[in-house]
């Protein structure tokens, strides 16, 4: 993962954006990890990932009751 301070980031937004097409881009900022950027196929791809995550984690606690359908439901809903 390339990575560019804060200040690269300002001047080169452009150039930096074309990289985290492709790339993961972390940003600092005084020498610590402030911010990654991805690409917009990138956070989908994770995003979905996370949602069938959840949805197996639901399924799996109705499966073996360890919570209702309907708890399960509320659950979900506070998440979107």
């Amino acid at each position: 993962m390339t990575a560019v301070t804060a200040t690269e980031l300002q001047s080169k937004t452009g150039s930096i954006i074309d990289q985290a097409i492709s790339s993961p881009v972390e940003v600092t900022r005084n020498k610590r990890s402030v911010v990654v950027l991805i690409s917009t196929k990138e956070y989908q791809r994770l995003k979905a990932m996370e949602d069938t995550y959840w949805g197996e984690m639901a399924n799996m606690a109705v499966n073996t009751e360890a919570a209702s359908k309907e708890e399960i439901d509320k659950l979900l809903k506070r998440l979107d």
